[in-house]
């Protein structure tokens, strides 16, 4: 057989975008599941909880994970776009997200979870992909009307013929997004509800918003005002209230505050330091002996990098990028607008999270509650990673079959499965199939 100029690399092993995916977050899970049982087994010795403690739990939390990664996966991705789906899934959220505010548990003065017996459950991890699915529908409908899509410009929205009724784009694809990240800072928990608002508003700019030639007049104050507005609000959350004021101060000088705020960002930066190019070695880790806190959450990735050194931490880099790279080839190759705006949404979800973690450990960004994908420990942001790899390989998977169907590769909208079905085995498509 001839080499058709694929075959290079990793192409020899994967031969597809799919399985470039499932390769990157296996090895990914893999380096977890290990950095989790080190960072715990000292905690865990001690309390005579070995065989019940995080381990254990980070490993059943990791079954089912895969279990709904598969369901996922088989799942035609085009149902969530559904008005009923939608709808269901925000009411879910919102019950859930009031459901902490009301009776959640507190953990280090943040009250972001729900006990449900031995098993807890963070909402707020879960909103991060309700916020991208329902942006993802919003945007797209929008944009199959015209080329370009303007955050201040109005527009109907499924309403009957000859009303007035008019809203501006941004009030329905961010209704929800805002919604989540509002009952998430009353947690308080800013970080996360960042990222949740976020991650609607780069799906609308990547679908068409904000092209500022074509805002004139008043809009383009408007903009700029609200802007600003947008800064300011920020600007006041920090500002009044102390503990984001103080992680503020850790982040620009932690080495003035080593014994107060900024312990946290110092023992972090002693841990990678420490690491040197190869690393103490896996297990022998010196920074989760209650040096570090929260070693085995949002620090794990310092306690990876003392332990297997820059060597170990390049390693987990290049898988990281190596995920991004093949879930922007799915979003790319998506046959139809959601599914791009989707497998684009969850990409920014996990490795967004994972560079940011990362700069987080290293002191290149204020500490925040962003915990490292597959490596820190956490029931729900585990399982919520897992299925949304779920959902980008089935994006992944129906481009591939569109690619092998005459009828059907063609990006655009995409027909139903019973559609694709049919057009195999009709006149027209056997016909073409024989002449190529």
């Amino acid at each position: 057989m001839k080499d058709d100029g694929r075959a290079k690399g990793l192409r020899r092993v994967l031969h597809n975008d799919v399985q470039g995916v499932f390769f990157a977050v296996f090895l990914w899970v893999i380096i977890g599941s290990i950095n989790i049982y080190s960072a715990t087994y000292v905690e865990a010795t001690i309390d005579g909880s070995l065989w019940a403690g995080f381990f254990v739990k980070h490993l059943v939390s990791l079954v089912l994970g895969f279990i709904i990664l598969m369901a996922m996966y088989r799942m035609d991705y085009r149902r969530l776009r559904s008005q009923k789906v939608l709808n269901g899934m925000a009411v879910v959220l919102v019950i859930l997200l009031v459901a902490v505010l009301v009776g959640g548990t507190v953990v280090n003065g943040a009250r972001r979870w729900l006990q449900f017996g031995p098993v807890s459950l963070q909402p707020s991890e879960f909103a991060k992909l309700g916020s991208v699915i329902w942006a993802a529908a919003y945007v797209e409908r929008q944009r199959w009307k015209q080329k370009y899509i303007h955050f201040f410009e109005y527009y109907e929205f499924g309403l009957s013929p000859g009303s007035n009724g008019r809203v501006p784009f941004f009030a329905r694809f961010l209704l929800m997004p805002l919604v989540y990240a509002l009952l998430t800072i009353l947690q308080p928990d800013m970080g996360t509800a960042m990222l949740i608002l976020g991650f609607g508003a780069i799906l609308a700019a990547i679908g068409g918003i904000g092209y500022i030639r074509r805002i004139r007049g008043p809009m383009l104050y408007v903009a700029v005002g609200g802007t600003l507005a947008v800064l300011g609000i920020l600007s006041a959350l920090v500002y009044l209230s102390p503990y984001r004021w103080e992680r503020i101060l850790a982040y620009i000088d932690p080495w003035s505050h080593a014994q107060g705020i900024g312990y946290q960002t110092v023992q972090s930066l002693l841990a990678v330091g420490s690491g040197g190019v190869l690393g103490q070695g896996l297990g022998n880790g010196t920074a989760k002996y209650f040096y570090l806190p929260e070693a085995h959450t949002d620090f794990a990735f310092a306690v990876w990098s003392q332990e297997t050194g820059l060597v170990g931490s390049l390693a987990l880099l290049a898988i990281v990028l190596t995920f991004t790279w093949y879930g922007l080839r799915i979003a790319q190759q998506a046959r139809d607008y959601f599914g791009a705006f989707v497998a684009f949404g969850i990409t920014l979800i996990i490795s967004g999270q994972a560079l940011f973690n990362m700069m987080m450990v290293c002191g290149a960004m204020p500490v925040t509650g962003v915990p490292l994908p597959f490596v820190s420990y956490g029931g729900s942001s585990l399982m919520l990673n897992l299925g949304a790899v779920g959902i980008l390989a089935s994006i992944g998977r129906y481009s591939l079959a569109a690619q092998q169907s005459p009828r059907v590769g063609t990006r655009g909208e995409a027909p139903s499965l019973r559609e694709e079905t049919l057009s195999r085995f009709s006149v027209e498509g056997s016909s073409t199939s024989r002449s190529r």
